[in-house]
């Protein structure tokens, strides 16, 4: 039984809590749950990023042999039960005008359920090109400039016509996949922007989008349009690929940033190989791919390659597939115009989650699970509004868009199974306006405070550090969070600052503490504000910074920290000045300017220098006076001094820090965490409640000894109360307990 940890109030993770609630007794040892470390994943509804325009995929019957079917076409577009829901459609501008015609029974069906339809060109007409040198770069074709004004008006009539046959275009492509052009025509970076900038203003019976990029690492094709005025103004949208292309690829801020939407407009995930769109372990990849496209890369579309085929979403026979049902997850409930929305996207290592919201007062919410592992995940409006309503629809190796109506919550929150390599779909009514969380200071005059009570709170690892939340020791509550797996002085912890509530130019006070065990004597932690400047450059400055030796909390702290007035995507982080050992931080806070923050005296540091033994060796020589005629030898004499070694011990003459108290233990009742004198699933219930609400259902310090049942001396975990009911399921006898699991 692998269990990391209990994730914070989840008091339904085992079981639903109500067969422990309810005192039923809990089934053999196969189903009891597991649970995994996992963060509450937070929306918030007021923090907004990119516009959705949709999904869809390309209808290309001059390439495929055969237009979609009509039955075809309602399951791509249509959004009822097994219908795809899809909401884009590229069409192909074929390089003879006399084809265009193929086009246009798709593209008005799609339309007529609301679809958008763009288009893509692979070649100028015949009579326009001229052969290419070969290769991806080299291309098939190549487009010489003296034909650069005929091309734009080959693009501007296939807008044209397509508006006279009664489908109206959102936009045409300058040329599909310039950069690997082998088959096709090729263009460079300088002649796609040259052709925006100088030709692309003849378009004028739809809107231009750039060229489509085979990869979108070849963003030299992106960073030339934006530093060329007369381009970026007659550039409406930016398209891009997304084969071979990571999730640490896909962010590029500065077309982000720069105010025109971005469509990833083609890709197949991850191979295209005969009859592979029903192989669960791969399809599961779709859902995580649009996932990055649209977190990561703010893309406002994703668009697959052939709509119908063997790896694609729909089958040859017109069924959905398995990519097809990932590809649903989104396209059925993340609806043109829907915004999407900040929301915690990764509440556990496997997990993925992204959330959006329309005008009904909805927020749809898609959560992937890539791991082995199925656990309880618990979802909050932080925002402030009520939920009315929740449905579910999941899709495993074993089901398809399975729904669940009316999931229990309390108003504010809810959970929810998340089985292992799963996709679940959350619909969640609201009512009442929401606030962005920590836009204004509680009571303390704090906008945030992380005590990492089972909740990472928005940290993470930098670089190759990894976070997770530990009882091995804490200053306040029962929990630190762990900063591990460090290569690198400069790998730490690190939150993103809202921008919302923390603002370039203003003060605030910065608190966190931090300490370690391994290592040096004494170490430095640094609490530090990384951001973008006006030059566009990352920027690091100092917060605070404090020194403090193994196993002593030290507060690093700034009540007037002003942050630089040129700031932006401000990070806060913590790290070392030297070394790569394991560290903890504690009680993390952002808080008005000002505001004293409450910490540990300042630790003691005790440095102790030993001198070595050192030896003098002195030699005299004297020349004793003649006597009469005789000559008097030199006599020399030598003297050895030996220092003992000298051990010199400096205490800094600062207060230790104050010790904890301690209530009087009595004899341990192991199992024993209500203090009732029996082992029963009271007990379990006991604990788990103490960790999804310790304020509410404290334990008292007896129950927190007697409770640590199942690897003794980690402290009260979700795993003390499986092992309790393992023993009320017979697996173990009190007379056991503790044990090592």
């Amino acid at each position: 039984m692998n269990i990391k940890s209990f994730v914070g109030r989840a008091v339904s993770a085992i079981t639903a809590s109500a067969m422990l609630v309810t005192g039923l007794a809990v089934a053999p040892e196969k189903s009891i749950i597991e649970t995994s470390a996992a963060e509450r994943v937070v929306i918030d509804t007021t923090t907004e990023y990119q516009t959705i325009r949709g999904f869809g995929g390309i209808n290309h019957p001059e390439w495929t042999g055969k237009d979609l079917t009509d039955a075809q076409r309602k399951t791509a577009f249509g959004n009822g039960e097994n219908q795809l829901g899809m909401s884009i459609l590229r069409v192909f501008v074929n390089p003879d005008k006399n084809q265009w015609s193929k086009a246009v029974p798709t593209a008005k069906y799609a339309q007529s359920q609301g679809a958008t339809i763009f288009a893509s060109p692979w070649e100028p007409p015949a009579n326009l090109a001229e052969k290419g040198t070969g290769g991806a770069r080299g291309g098939k074709l190549h487009l010489p400039k003296s034909n650069y004004g005929a091309y734009a008006q080959h693009l501007n009539d296939f807008g044209n016509y397509m508006k006279n046959s009664g489908v109206e275009l959102y936009s045409i492509s300058v040329q599909n996949e310039p950069d690997y052009a082998d088959e096709w025509t090729a263009w460079s970076s300088d002649e796609t922007t040259d052709f925006l900038a100088n030709y692309a203003d003849k378009i004028t019976s739809t809107r231009v989008m750039s060229p489509e990029t085979f990869q979108y690492t070849n963003k030299d094709y992106y960073s030339k349009i934006l530093n060329n005025s007369k381009a970026m103004a007659n550039c409406d949208l930016f398209g891009t690929h997304f084969y071979g292309t990571q999730r640490s690829q896909m962010d590029f801020p500065a077309l982000e940033n720069c105010g025109k939407e971005i469509w990833m407009t083609e890709v197949y995930v991850p191979n295209s190989h005969a009859d592979s769109n029903n192989i669960w372990d791969q399809a599961i990849q779709v859902s995580e791919n649009i996932h990055n496209g649209l977190v990561v890369g703010n893309m406002s579309a994703y668009v697959w390659w052939y709509i119908r085929r063997s790896y694609s979403p729909m089958s040859e026979d017109g069924t959905i597939s398995k990519r097809g049902y990932n590809m649903a997850h989104y396209s059925k409930w993340v609806r043109p115009g829907d915004i999407r929305i900040d929301a915690t996207e990764k509440p556990s290592s496997d997990v993925l989650v992204s959330a959006y919201k329309n005008d009904n007062k909805q927020v749809t919410i898609v959560a992937i699970n890539k791991g082995k592992e199925g656990y309880a995940q618990e979802f909050t409006i932080g925002s402030g509004e009520k939920i009315i309503d929740v449905d579910r629809w999941r899709t495993t190796a074993n089901e398809n868009l399975a729904l669940t109506e009316n999931l229990e919550n309390d108003g504010t929150s809810f959970f929810a199974q998340l089985p292992a390599s799963s996709v679940t779909t959350f619909v969640v009514s609201l009512e009442g306006s929401g606030t962005t969380p920590g836009s204004q200071p509680d009571e303390n005059g704090y906008y945030f405070h992380d005590t990492f009570e089972q909740e990472l709170s928005g940290w993470a690892g930098r670089g190759d550090a990894t976070v997770m939340t530990s009882g091995r020791t804490f200053y306040k509550g029962a929990e630190a969070l762990l900063i591990q797996n460090r290569t690198k002085t400069w790998n730490g912890a690190s939150k993103e600052l809202n921008s919302k509530v923390f603002k370039a130019g203003e003060t605030y006070s910065f608190s966190t503490l931090a300490t370690y065990f391994d290592g040096e004597a004494s170490t430095k932690f640094y609490l530090k504000l990384q951001y973008t400047g006006s030059d566009g450059e990352t920027h690091y400055a100092t917060i605070a910074e404090g020194e403090t030796a193994p196993g002593q909390w030290v507060q690093l702290a700034n009540p007037e920290y002003k942050i630089p007035s040129d700031a932006s995507s401000m990070v806060i982080y913590v790290e070392t000045a030297e070394g790569t050992e394991n560290f903890y931080i504690e009680e993390a806070i952002g808080a008005v300017a000002g505001t004293k923050i409450e910490g540990p005296a300042a630790p003691v540091i005790t440095t102790t220098t030993t001198t070595k033994p050192t030896t003098t060796t002195t030699t005299t020589t004297a020349i004793t006076k003649p006597i009469t005629t005789t000559t008097a030898k030199p006599v020399t004499t030598t003297t050895t001094v030996t220092t003992k070694p000298v051990t010199t011990t400096t205490t800094a003459t600062v207060p230790p820090t104050q010790p904890t108290t301690t209530a009087p233990v009595s004899k341990i009742t192991y199992g024993d965490a209500n203090c009732d004198g029996n082992v029963t699933i009271a007990d379990a219930t006991a604990i788990l409640q103490y960790l999804g609400k310790a304020d509410t259902f404290p334990l008292t310090e007896q129950g927190k000894i007697n409770a640590d049942v199942c690897n003794n001396g980690d402290g009260v975990l979700a795993s003390d109360a499986l092992v309790i009911q393992k023993v009320d399921a017979k697996i173990y006898t009190t007379a056991q307990l503790p044990v090592t699991e």
